[in-house]
């Protein structure tokens, strides 16, 4: 290392720079002519090959006699940055290219000169050979472009460019579905026609989405008809099987419809039935990589398959209220009671669902579509948990409603539906989903205690599990459910910013641990699992409204600090921009803080 040096001796601290080594380079001022002449007066002596220039420091090399680009001008050396841009040439283990070099000279026979070219290829700009060249600190380094910079370090293959995200979820979700259809209920009554249809229906839907990738990213020219055609033709069986097991529990169930079962159901469809369904609706639809976009008419279609699903629902919940009416002649009223309660929460659900769908409202399609993917999640491991929402139904003894559930939702993730929903996620969205979750478990407990009212009328007779007492208790806890969530619902609404917020994860948290306590009772008293009827939904709904409030980043401003009160005005006045009611209202905070004297007699 060098200093600079004054006239007086002594040295120049600040700026300092490196005369013999150029990949430093100063940084902290620029140099002026002389010391700029310091530094390059050796490193035109190395490129001349002679020794270097005398002179004193303060003297100005002319550089306009050195033809670097002349046939005859002496190769510069490897080491040297480049005159244009300041990039230099990153070299290799000492002696590589040298022997690289003398190498092939002896093959080809001849002298050691340079090969064609080479001095030519050591003057080519260093964005044409990224690779080739390092950049020094004052060297020129060239921005990145936006599309070269992975994500977490993650390099998707060129190959796989057009696979859209979720299209390949929806891949990977039919492809869950269908393996674990394979190791649920699949019916009841294990009619062997059934069992080897369902078996064969889920291999083939597995080999087609396996067969369906290979032909798409193997080949360098893909047949994306022969793709589309057999990703078709390998899912129909898996749908055609499913539908046909909803239809042949129908029609055997129509003879013994008012008889008693004691040995259960004609059928039976099992909760394997609604995934093979689900998944064979996923994998079915052609992918946007495939060559397929959806126009009008695909929308069109997915719109009246939705429409459908909603008629058929209509039609089976009619086909089990008249089942009930005839119960009552038949089995007893105990039991059309019951079954009553549990198709009045069943159809309630659907009801939510469909309609936000239908209805193409963007907040509850949104949060009845994570509702239901938590149902299948929970489903997929059905053997394991023993849910009640998963267990077999039929025709014959109630109302089926689980098959149209996951219909409805595998219609309403496909490409052809998602892209009719105008769905995009703002920051104040989170408060809305809030919001739904407070409505949802109001609606849904609210049905949960007519249910435990009919359930302990009918346990008098001895005809539901549990006894009176356990019902009507879980009743009012059901109720309580229902006051807590209208007060977080109301208090996100109405409340101030802060204390709105807190008062939504009181109500979380109340939710969070009355439902823990009331799945450990009835567990305990009826062996039952977490539902809607035990707490496990207030215990879910708790969860999800807490974090909701506390957790994401999009309630953060853009220092990083909680903005609650910009966050809940933009939440109050979200539709169209336009100004809240509630700023109206004049703000008394501060004169009910104010601390006041009991006034003396």
């Amino acid at each position: 290392m060098d200093r600079d040096r004054h006239a007086d001796g002594t040295q120049d601290a600040d700026w300092i720079f490196a005369v013999d080594d150029p990949h430093s380079l100063p940084t902290d001022r620029l140099p002026d002519r002389a010391e700029f002449d310091r530094y390059a007066t050796p490193l035109l002596a190395r490129r001349a090959g002679g020794p270097a220039l005398p002179g004193a420091e303060n003297e100005t090399v002319d550089l306009s006699d050195l033809d670097l680009e002349a046939p005859g001008a002496p190769e510069r050396s490897a080491a040297e940055p480049d005159t244009a841009t300041g990039a230099i040439p990153v070299l290799g283990p000492e002696g590589e290219e040298a022997d690289a070099d003398a190498e092939g000279a002896d093959r080809a026979g001849t002298a050691t000169a340079p090969p064609a070219g080479r001095g030519d290829e050591a003057l080519v700009a260093p964005l044409s050979r990224p690779g080739a060249v390092s950049y020094a600190r004052s060297g020129t380094t060239p921005n990145a472009e936006h599309d070269e910079v992975p994500p977490n370090g993650f390099v998707l293959p060129e190959r796989f460019a057009e696979l859209g995200v979720f299209d390949a979820l929806r891949d990977l979700a039919a492809l869950i579905c269908l393996a674990a259809a394979f190791t649920t209920t699949f019916t009841v009554a294990h009619l062997p026609a059934l069992e080897i249809a369902g078996r064969i229906a889920i291999g083939t839907g597995l080999v087609a989405l396996v067969a369906v990738h290979l032909l798409r990213w193997v080949p360098q020219t893909p047949p994306l008809r022969a793709v589309r055609v057999l990703r078709v033709a390998g899912m129909l069986p898996a749908l055609l099987t499913a539908v046909g097991v909803v239809l042949a529990d129908l029609v055997l169930s129509l003879p013994v419809l008012f008889a008693s079962l004691p040995d259960g159901p004609p059928v039976g469809i099992g909760i394997g039935v609604s995934l093979l369904l689900l998944g064979a609706l996923l994998g079915v639809e052609p992918r946007a990589h495939e060559g397929y976009l959806p126009q009008a008419r695909a929308r069109a279609i997915a719109r009246r398959a939705l429409v459908g699903v909603a008629g058929a629902t209509a039609a089976a919940l009619l086909l089990a209220l008249v089942m009930l009416i005839g119960r009552v002649f038949t089995t007893g009223w105990a039991y059309s009671l019951v079954t009553f309660g549990s198709t009045l929460l069943s159809a309630l659900l659907l009801g939510i669902v469909l309609a936000s769908a239908l209805l193409r409202e963007r907040s509850w399609y949104v949060f009845s579509t994570a509702v239901v993917a938590a149902l299948v999640i929970a489903a997929l491991a059905d053997n394991t948990l023993g849910l009640q929402f998963a267990a077999p139904r039929s025709a014959a003894s109630g109302f089926v409603y689980l098959p149209f559930l996951v219909a409805a939702f595998g219609l309403m993730i496909s490409r052809s539906f998602v892209r009719t929903m105008p769905v995009s996620f703002r920051r104040t969205d989170w408060l809305v989903y809030c919001v739904r979750a407070f409505e949802l478990s109001a609606v849904m407990h609210a049905a949960a205690v007519l249910w435990h009212v009919l359930a302990a009328i009918a346990a008098l007779a001895g005809r539901a599990p549990g006894s009176p007492q356990l019902h009507l208790i879980d009743a009012v806890v059901c109720v309580c459910f229902v006051v807590v969530s209208l007060f977080g619902r109301t208090a996100l609404l109405t409340r101030p910013a802060v204390s709105a917020r807190a008062s939504g994860v009181v109500a979380g948290i109340v939710l969070v641990v009355v439902g823990f306590l009331d799945v450990i009772v009835n567990s305990l008293a009826m062996a039952a699992g977490a539902g809607l009827l035990t707490g496990g939904v207030a215990l879910a709904i708790g969860l999800a409204a807490a974090l909701m409030l506390t957790v994401p980043a999009p309630v953060r401003d853009e220092f990083g600090a909680p903005d609650v009160t910009r966050m809940f005005a933009d939440f109050r006045a979200r539709d169209g921009g336009r100004a809240s009611l509630l700023d109206q209202v004049p703000d008394v905070t501060a004169e009910t803080a104010r601390r006041r004297a009991f006034p003396a007699r």
